[in-house]
């Protein structure tokens, strides 16, 4: 069977904490919360999947977000190693995305064509055939936690040239490392050029190098003030990423050999996600912009 794949909530952090301690919380409670994720599973559900990857991304934010009190090469390491265990699934997660986005709605729709039927068939034999062979969620985690543990010497300990920076409290730092990716994130969605896609590519990792240690530090500030700006930025990640899955799913299509007529309905299905999201982004943009920083109040 499959873990549970409820989400759970971030560690409560207190406005006492130094930087160190609360490094070491996170820490604890991301990997805590992966371990969740572990299946045992060969064909782990879609679901599983996800929250297994978006676990690893939310480790690797804690790294990045310390990365001025951290080893660089260390850190750089690491995070390379855990960005590869986590896109060992990558191909797995666009097709799970696939299905579910795109034709799912479609065969719900029309649940008598047949052509719609193979192309789901088709899609979920090329789910099964991007798993990674001799692999599961499980021993993924293990592979992670291995690599955690030979790390144990400078992340949980701190180098003697940030010994000094570990005793600060940890809420002027995040109010700083909030502050500065904020205003980053502003000026890029400013600049956004959609049709650009390395310029897209850039601006969705802005995005999530903000709201995961936003939503991981908002205990040390006010929580309800903090809830209108994560809920824009919540939109815009999830518009943004909806945006990127369709022209995922546009090149997934051009590899399946499904019937013309009903590739010629996914993939106007395709054009119409993409447009929507297009004429979404520069509203959805500037509300995000808007947003009261609650860090600052």
């Amino acid at each position: 069977m499959d873990a549970v794949t409820s989400r759970p909530s971030p560690p409560a952090l207190t406005a006492d904490l130094s930087l160190g301690d609360g490094l070491q919380e996170m820490l604890g409670g991301a990997l805590g919360a992966l371990g969740h994720r572990g299946s045992a599973a060969t064909l782990p559900r879609a679901e599983s999947v996800h929250r297994f990857r978006v676990g690893v991304r939310r480790l690797r934010s804690i790294l990045s977000a310390f990365g001025g009190v951290l080893p660089e090469a260390e850190r750089q390491a690491l995070g390379d190693r855990l960005h590869a265990v986590a896109q060992r699934y990558g191909r797995t997660r666009e097709w799970d995305v696939f299905i579910a986005a795109i034709v799912a709605p479609l065969r719900s729709a029309m649940p008598a064509d047949d052509g719609l039927r193979q192309l789901e068939r088709m899609a979920r034999s090329a789910r099964r055939a991007a798993l990674p062979p001799g692999d599961t969620l499980k021993s993924s985690l293990a592979t992670i936690e291995t690599s955690l543990a030979d790390a144990e010497h400078w992340l949980r300990h701190p180098a003697p040239q940030f010994a000094r920076s570990w005793e600060m409290p940890l809420r002027d730092y995040a109010t700083a490392l909030l502050a500065k990716r904020h205003r980053r994130l502003r000026k890029r969605l400013k600049e956004a050029d959609l049709a650009d896609r390395t310029a897209f590519h850039q601006l969705r990792i802005r995005v999530k190098k903000l709201r995961y240690p936003a939503e991981l530090l908002r205990s040390l500030f006010d929580e309800e003030a903090s809830a209108p700006y994560l809920k824009k930025l919540v939109v815009l990640q999830g518009l943004m990423g909806r945006l990127n899955d369709a022209g995922a799913g546009r090149t997934l299509l051009g590899e399946l050999a499904a019937t013309s007529a009903a590739s010629q309905i996914a993939a106007g299905w395709i054009a119409r996600e993409i447009e929507l999201c297009r004429e979404r982004f520069p509203e959805t943009a500037r509300r995000f912009r808007r947003a009261e920083p609650f860090w600052e109040t």
